[in-house]
């Protein structure tokens, strides 16, 4: 029996075994958690048999909500209860791999087989729920003797190859619980780093996702970045040595901005991943790495088809012959890959990175890069600065840049001071007169047009003026 299950959870799993009986599990993390005695809300179900079945008359007993997906063997229960958590139910499987990083075939299995199937030992562990032998623990894997020594071991020597994703929860498994990595295991890893360079972008950065939310995530980065890690996935790509640093003011930016700026939109994923570049990384690897891995981004077109028709230049087939006639030079240390349907080119010499796709030439654009924009600003930032050149400073950038930039104690007082200042008073203020005015008094939209409005702006922000007449009175002498 599973010490320490707080009496609500533990009802709740009395229920869901006398609903399924014999051949119903409780598996994976939850099992590990509490056996380390560490609170989780994460309830997987194993049923040997119909699990959307079981999920079925589980949710007609606590008059709870069913998402079911029968094809896949796999349902949730949300309970009616609020105070009580929901439970995936998953009907026992087997899995085969055809090829190295390649997703699984699934067949029906046993709870051996379900369980063979996992990562480590120490998420192999199930407990049984049926009424007969509740509390039981399987364990088909030597899991336990795992959790009690604090070892993070696969379950044979293709797991990294079979699934490579597996390194970054190797990793983030042993900075959650301070456990080690056998160096079996590492060597194990180490050959598997080729084919997790050749996984997608996004299965990437899920995983990566999950490590920034990490506690520990300074102590998960640094043990990938000794396997070597970030440059296989991408040649170049270092991690910041102040990252550890970085990482705590990330967690005072977020709560920082959650409790000053509470109806603000805030991305807190941005701020990480802002975080996770650090400034030492230069701004067209920030952009590459956003494209790779599918991280917020925009494509601004810099040659269209048409554009490039007229100089007799293709970008469906892109080489580096096909910049040239575009007059664009690339060095011989230029990469060219494909992802999604489009060709991206990268190039460390001249610092740039491009992608080609529908006949378009692009440039990235990512807010990713708003962070080191910032420190370059600030860099430049007077004390003596006027609000109105303080306001043209730091309006480019977003909201998780400047919280980021204000929780840097790096940054002299003044400069957080001026920042804050700009977030709770200047960019909150409104014009005294708008485009609307400037046309009701006689002027047409123009470069001039524009200019007045920011002078006159700017002579508000800095105090010169207070009142719509006085703007006006400004107006007159500029006309």
């Amino acid at each position: 029996m599973i010490p320490n299950t707080p009496e609500p959870i533990l009802n709740l799993l009395h229920e869901i075994g006398e609903v399924g009986g014999k051949g119903t599990y409780l598996v994976g993390g939850f099992v590990r958690d509490l056996l380390l005695k560490r609170p989780s809300l994460d309830i997987d179900i194993v049923v040997e048999g119909d699990a959307v079945q079981i999920a079925n008359a589980v949710c007609e007993r606590w008059n709870g909500t069913l998402d079911a997906h029968p094809q896949f063997g796999t349902a949730t229960v949300t309970p009616a209860d609020v105070n009580l958590p929901k439970v995936d139910f998953v009907t026992a499987r087997r899995e085969t791999y055809r090829g190295a990083g390649t997703l699984p075939t699934v067949a029906r299995g046993t709870i051996t087989d379900d369980l063979r199937r996992r990562d480590f030992s120490i998420n192999t562990l199930a407990m049984c729920l049926d009424t007969s032998a509740f509390g039981e623990i399987v364990d088909k894997t030597g899991g336990l003797d795992d959790l009690k020594s604090g070892t993070i071991r696969v379950l044979h020597k293709h797991s990294f190859t079979d699934d490579p994703t597996r390194i970054f929860r190797a990793c983030r498994y042993a900075g959650r619980y301070g456990f080690c990595i056998p160096e079996t295991d590492t060597v194990l890893m180490r050959e598997a780093l080729p084919i997790l360079a050749q996984l997608s972008g996004e299965r990437i950065r899920n995983e990566i996702d999950r490590i920034l939310i990490e506690k520990n995530a300074p102590e998960i980065v640094a043990h990938l970045t000794r396997l070597d890690v970030w440059n296989t996935l991408f040649q170049g790509w270092n991690i910041s040595t102040t990252f550890a640093c970085d990482f705590m003011n990330v967690e005072q930016a977020i709560t920082w901005t959650s409790t000053h700026l509470t109806n603000e939109k805030f991305q807190p994923e941005l701020v990480r991943w802002m975080a996770f570049f650090g400034t030492d990384l230069p701004i067209y690897q920030i952009e590459a790495l956003s494209f790779r891995l599918v991280l917020e981004h925009q494509l601004q077109r810099l040659i269209s088809r048409a554009q490039a028709s007229q100089q007799q230049v293709s970008l469906e087939q892109v080489t580096q012959d096909t910049f040239a006639k575009l007059g664009i030079s690339l060095s011989d240390d230029a990469t060219l890959a494909q992802q999604s349907g489009k060709w991206w080119t990268v190039d460390p010499k001249n610092m740039a990175t491009y992608v080609c796709g529908d006949g378009n030439l692009y440039r990235i654009e990512t807010p990713l890069t708003t962070y080191k924009h910032l420190q370059q600003t600030l860099a430049t930032l007077q004390e003596t600065a006027k609000p109105s050149e303080i306001y043209q400073l730091l309006k480019p950038y977003p909201i998780e840049a400047l919280a980021l930039g204000y929780v840097d104690t790096i940054q002299p007082k003044w400069k957080r001071e001026k920042i804050k200042n700009y977030l709770f008073v200047q960019r909150k203020i409104k014009p005294l007169i708008t485009g609307k005015d400037l046309i009701a008094f006689g002027e047409k939209p123009s470069q001039t047009f524009e200019t007045q409005l920011w002078k006159l702006f700017a002579a508000q922000l800095d105090g010169e003026i207070n009142k719509k007449e006085e703007a006006y009175t400004r107006l007159r002498s500029f006309v």
